[in-house]
């Protein structure tokens, strides 16, 4: 009778609860029940078969009060830092031993977090994820597609910046093929951003929490977001180039590979481009009126401003792009892009700012942009289309004057 009443009065406590009698489990909460299948087996077995007051797991401690026959398991949950410790020192190495990265974050975080669902999403295309990594009760789910329309992960990649984090219930998004059935579920989510790449996917979790509350999830999701962020651009900054450089010296004034060099580096992207379908981002940047300025101010005030604008630059580069002088005047960037570019055009002027000095108040940059995806993988194509566009950008500087 007794058994009865606990059962009844802690069935929906928060905490999950064991009650062995006799060396045979009797009892058990549900949150107990919704601990995973892993956890649940070795707290059984602690409780069975072992003597110590104390289990450690990475989502809690769990406690032995005896009387007489009869044990009584009862799970205290880890604090926040606790989780975050177990988080560093499971997905840091997880990620250092290769394979899928977004893999191996759902089987660190899912059994963490201990919801029902944990998703590791790489965005595909505009409308679209890859789930590359979904952590269901219990298991790691085969990699799947699914749209981004209608979804509540759709919310994250809304806009330019949209929200980097979200939370919602699933009745707010009856179009969601995962959430319509669960109206009452709580949705969390956390886009994974790269400094010039912001969308590159989302990490988000769903159900009911169990031993890590909405909050504390929302945070460590957000953790797990950065880490793979950091753990993803450290990657892609460390490979090496698998082309040989060209042999070409480099520009005395600017430091910096020419001509022969940009070639090079164009074959090269080319050569992703069709295999990977790795896009770039090339933009050709000239000074207005250069000639002019080296009559008004001399060739070394124009040498300087040369020099000046090849280390600005460089500034505004990520360690995979490249810079280079053409020659005269006139520069250009070689950027990897992803489904967002660069905004060099805002960069530009911030360094068209920086530049003018006073005896260089009217200093202008001309620049144009241009694709490999829009030359259809064309080098010559898109130097082509990069000529057309600088005239087409001089011309209309002229017409302003």
């Amino acid at each position: 009778m007794k058994t009865k009443i606990l059962s009844a009065l802690f069935e929906q406590a928060l905490c999950p609860m064991l009650l062995i009698s006799k060396q045979e489990i009797e009892w058990a909460n549900a949150a107990f029940r919704h601990l995973p299948d892993a956890h649940r087996k070795r707290i059984q077995d602690w409780g069975l078969h072992q003597d110590q007051a104390w289990l450690e797991l990475d989502t809690g401690r769990f406690q032995r009060l005896s009387a007489k026959s009869h044990q009584l398991i009862l799970g205290h949950p880890a604090d926040a830092s606790s989780l975050q410790r177990t988080l560093l020192l499971k997905l840091l190495p997880a990620l250092q031993a290769g394979g899928d990265p977004y893999l191996n974050t759902a089987s660190v975080l899912g059994p963490l977090l201990g919801w029902k669902h944990c998703v590791v999403a790489k965005r595909k295309t505009a409308r679209s994820v890859d789930l590359l990594g979904h952590w269901q009760e219990g298991k790691l789910q085969p990699p799947s597609h699914q749209s981004l329309s209608g979804s509540a992960a759709q919310t994250l990649y809304e806009g330019e910046t949209g929200e980097a984090a979200f939370r919602a219930l699933g009745r707010e998004f009856p179009l969601d093929p995962q959430l319509k059935d669960h109206p009452s579920d709580l949705w969390i989510g956390h886009r994974i951003d790269l400094p010039e790449q912001p969308g590159l996917g989302h990490i988000c979790v769903w159900g009911q929490p169990d031993f890590v509350d909405a909050d504390t999830c929302a945070w460590l999701i957000g953790l797990s977001a950065d880490i793979l962020s950091s753990w993803l651009l450290s990657h892609l900054e460390t490979q090496d180039k698998d082309y040989e450089p060209s042999l070409e010296a480099r520009d005395p004034l600017t430091g910096l590979p020419g001509r022969k060099s940009f070639d090079l580096a164009l074959r090269h992207a080319m050569q992703k481009f069709q295999q990977q379908n790795q896009d770039v981002l090339v933009t050709i940047i000239d000074i207005q009126e250069l000639n002019k300025l080296n009559d008004q101010h001399g060739s070394s005030r124009g040498d300087r401003l040369i020099h000046d604008l090849g280390q600005a630059l460089l500034g505004i580069c990520r360690r995979k792009d490249q810079v280079f002088r053409l020659g005269g005047d006139e520069f250009l960037l070689l950027m990897p892009t992803g489904q967002t570019l660069p905004p060099v055009s805002k960069r530009l002027e911030r360094i068209c700012t920086q530049l003018r000095a006073d005896d260089l108040p009217d200093l202008h940059l001309n620049h144009a942009l241009c694709t490999l995806s829009e030359a259809k993988g064309s080098g010559e194509e898109l130097m082509l289309i990069l000529d057309q566009r600088l005239k087409a950008c001089k011309d209309a500087a002229q017409a302003q004057a």
